[in-house]
C-alpha cells in the first residue's frame, strides 16, 4: 500500500527534448501535487462477426501530461517559469520569448518501489493564484513526450529541495496600476494569472516515442482576474472596458527573507460586469483582464544582506 507522502518529484532539464541526460543534477521539486500520468487514446474494433460481443479495441495514441501543484515560495520555480515564458532569465528578469526549455521528471512511490520518468516535458500552461486569504498556490500544466518506468530507482543522490518560506496573500506588497497606489482608494482582494501557451501535438506515424512526436507553441494566451473593492477608483478602472485602453499593473511579492517577485504587466485590457449586492454584502467588481501587445516581465530580487 502507499502513501501520498511518499511520492518523491524530481527534476532535471533535457538538452534535447524527450532525452533524459546521463549527466547533470537531478533537483527535487517541492510540490503539494504530481498529476503527471500517461493516458492511451483507444479506437473499439467495428467489425461485424457472429457474435455480439464487442471485438476489443486499439491504440491510437497516447497523451503524458498533467498538473504540477505547489505552494510559490523564492527560488523554487524558476526554470519551470522560465520554460512558462518560453524565455531565459536575463539579468534576472523574465520576458515571454521564443527559446524552448524541456525537462525529465520522475516521479518516485518510494514506499512501493514503483518509479515513473516522464521525458520531453514542456510547460502548457501556467497559474498563479493569490486568494483574499490564504497561501499563494501556483500550477504548472505539463505536456510530455515519452514515457518510462521500471521498479529500480530512477533518480540517485539529488540535489535537496529549496528551504525559502512558502507565501501567502501577507507577502503581496503595494499594487500599482498605471504607476499610482491603489491602498486607500480600491482595495484588492484576491488575484489571478493564466498563461497558456496553447500548445499542439504533432502527432508522427513512425516514431519511437510512446507520446507524440513534438509539442509546438503557438499564442502566448495570458489572461487574469483582479477583484476590487467598488469604489470611484475601481469605477475608473472598469470603464476601461468601453475604451478598450490599456492600463499596467505591478505588485511585489516578497518572502520573510527579503527575496522579492516583481511581477509586471505593462499593457492589460480589462473586461467586467458591474457589481451588485444585497444590503449585507459588500460590493465588489471582477476585472477580467487580458494581456495585449506589450509582454508581462517577472523580476527576481534576492535579498542581499547589507554589510
Amino acid at each position: 500500500m502507499s502513501s501520498g507522502a511518499k511520492i518523491v518529484s524530481h527534476i532535471i532539464p533535457e538538452v534535447t527534448p524527450g532525452i533524459t541526460p546521463t549527466t547533470g543534477k537531478w533537483s527535487t521539486l517541492r510540490l503539494t501535487g504530481n498529476a503527471l500520468t500517461p493516458t492511451v487514446n483507444t479506437a473499439a474494433s467495428d467489425e461485424i462477426t457472429d457474435s455480439r460481443l464487442s471485438q476489443g479495441s486499439v491504440a491510437t495514441s497516447t497523451d503524458i501530461n498533467g498538473d504540477l501543484t505547489a505552494e510559490l515560495s523564492f527560488g523554487s520555480f524558476d526554470q519551470l517559469l522560465e520554460a512558462a515564458f518560453y524565455g531565459n532569465w536575463t539579468n534576472n528578469v523574465l520576458a515571454i520569448g521564443d527559446v524552448r526549455h524541456t525537462f525529465s521528471i520522475a516521479k518516485g512511490y518510494t514506499d512501493v518501489g514503483v518509479y515513473s520518468l516522464f521525458k520531453g516535458a514542456h510547460v502548457s500552461t501556467f497559474a498563479l493564484d493569490i486568494p483574499s486569504d490564504g497561501k499563494i498556490t501556483t500550477t504548472f500544466g505539463m505536456a510530455c513526450l515519452d514515457y518510462d518506468d521500471s521498479d529500480t530507482p530512477i533518480v540517485t543522490a539529488p540535489d535537496g529541495p529549496t528551504t525559502t518560506p512558502f507565501l501567502s496573500n501577507k507577502n503581496v506588497g503595494t499594487i500599482l496600476v498605471d504607476g499610482k497606489s491603489l491602498e486607500g482608494v480600491a482595495c484588492v482582494s484576491a488575484m489571478t494569472v493564466s498563461l497558456d501557451n496553447s500548445l499542439q501535438a504533432q502527432r508522427c506515424i513512425g516514431s519511437s516515442r510512446l507520446g507524440p512526436g513534438a509539442h509546438i507553441a503557438t499564442e502566448a494566451a495570458i489572461t487574469g482576474t483582479i477583484v476590487l473593492a467598488w469604489s470611484k477608483r475601481a469605477w475608473e478602472i472598469w470603464k476601461n472596458t468601453f475604451t478598450r485602453l490599456p492600463i499596467g499593473i505591478q505588485f511585489p511579492i516578497t518572502d520573510s527573507l527579503g527575496n522579492k517577485y516583481i511581477f509586471d504587466f505593462p499593457a492589460v485590457e480589462v473586461d467586467g460586469e458591474l457589481p451588485s449586492g444585497g444590503k449585507r454584502d459588500l460590493v465588489e467588481v471582477t476585472l477580467n483582464y487580458t494581456v495585449a501587445k506589450v509582454s508581462p516581465t517577472i523580476t527576481r530580487v534576492p535579498f542581499v544582506p547589507v554589510a
